[in-house]
């Protein structure tokens, strides 16, 4: 048997660093690691690891009394601060990208949340000649916080608030899961940290970060094999799957196409690259403006279908609300973004058949096309 000096103030951070390594190695083996917030999600649960491993180390070697193990303790403590903010920033940087869909904008905004460790790598240096001012560890192996430790925290914690108050900003590109997903991810580590700085010796802040972590899994990630990778949204295969179950339920509901109007010349003035972009802003505004329970996915193409769980005939509504969305993006962009919408309200589920259901749609939605032209 090994005797682990400190255990008891490791053996949660252990337990947190294994479940990361597990939820890591599951999302690697899956096809979707392919996908940019996935890929940005196992960033964010390597640098939990990471963090998680020097804090381990650094209360394995804090053996009070040992002056042998004093460089090592003093090394391993530079070694967390330089990076135990990490994974705020690659939460951050993933919440970014799962609320704007922008892989460019998510690679320049990767300086900016990094800025708070840049900081705290400053702090150690600073303490490398001026000893105490972030840590210290005394000739007996004991480790004493430093001035610099709650100025580093505060900093962090006001500039999450600054980015998460920019996030919620841009209330069109935000839903209930995302909204959901936000406050987890901010909340959860912050609460963490505010205790462990407040009560020495409770290891908290890697514990709430990996609840988070598997929170945000379980409302974002696991879903992502099916999803659509472009969009994110639902997939055509999942469409079909909860239509069976609406028309099985007998249940009203609303199903909807929708079609991108002159998708193609956007593409050849544009080029694809705003195409992509065009038909990632369009996914963000029907998801903003349907409920949590409503279903939006990407049939194909410029096409996307929603089934609208209400049992009242509320789809021209919901088509107002669109319209008038996309006039106002269309105002900040160089082209006219426009929809056309075969809509169904199913009042009697049992009289439809799954591709019964999407061919009425489809035939609606290209007579709303031809409206619109004219």
């Amino acid at each position: 048997m090994f005797l682990i000096n400190n255990l008891e103030y490791s053996d949660l951070l252990i337990f947190s660093v294994l479940l990361n390594i597990i939820m890591y190695w599951f999302l690697y083996q899956q096809k979707s690691r392919q996908s940019h917030s996935t890929k940005l999600f196992r960033w964010l649960i390597m640098s939990v690891i990471v963090v998680g491993v020097l804090e381990i180390l650094s209360w394995i070697i804090a053996v009070s009394g040992n002056s042998a193990l004093i460089p090592f303790h003093y090394i391993s403590n530079m070694l967390f601060f330089s990076f135990n903010i990490l994974p705020a920033a690659f939460g951050l940087l993933y919440l970014d990208y799962i609320i704007f869909l922008s892989i460019e904008k998510s690679r320049r905004k990767l300086f900016i949340y990094l800025i708070p460790v840049y900081l705290n790598i400053v702090f150690v240096i600073c303490n490398v000649f001026f000893d105490g001012f972030l840590f210290s560890v005394d000739a007996d192996n004991v480790y004493h916080r430093g001035i610099a430790t709650y100025i580093g925290n505060t900093f962090a914690f006001l500039f999450a608030v600054v980015v998460v108050a920019g996030f919620f900003s841009n209330k069109h590109m935000i839903t209930g899961r995302l909204t959901q997903s936000i406050l987890i991810m901010t909340l959860l580590p912050v609460a963490g940290v505010v205790l462990q700085m407040l009560f020495y010796g409770l290891s908290l802040s890697i514990p709430a970060y990996t609840l988070a972590v598997f929170i945000t899994f379980l409302l974002m990630e696991r879903h992502e094999l099916q999803k659509d990778p472009l969009t994110l949204l639902h997939s055509r295969t999942q469409m079909e799957t909860r239509l069976q179950f609406k028309l099985k339920s007998q249940e009203p509901f609303t199903a909807i196409m929708i079609d991108v109007n002159d998708f193609k010349g956007i593409n050849d003035v544009y080029g694809h690259t705003i195409g992509d972009q065009v038909l990632k802003d369009i996914s963000r505004i029907l998801l903003s403006n349907a409920n949590y329970e409503d279903f939006v996915c990407r049939f194909g193409g410029d096409e996307f279908f929603v089934i609208l769980e209400s049992d009242k005939d509320i789809g021209h509504a919901f088509i107002k609300r669109i319209d008038q969305t996309l006039s106002d993006y269309s105002l900040r962009a160089p082209y006219t973004a426009g929809l056309s919408y075969g809509l169904v309200y199913v009042n009697r589920p049992g009289s439809y058949e799954v591709e019964e259901l999407v061919l009425l749609t489809d035939q609606l939605m290209y007579k709303d096309k031809v409206n619109r032209r004219k």
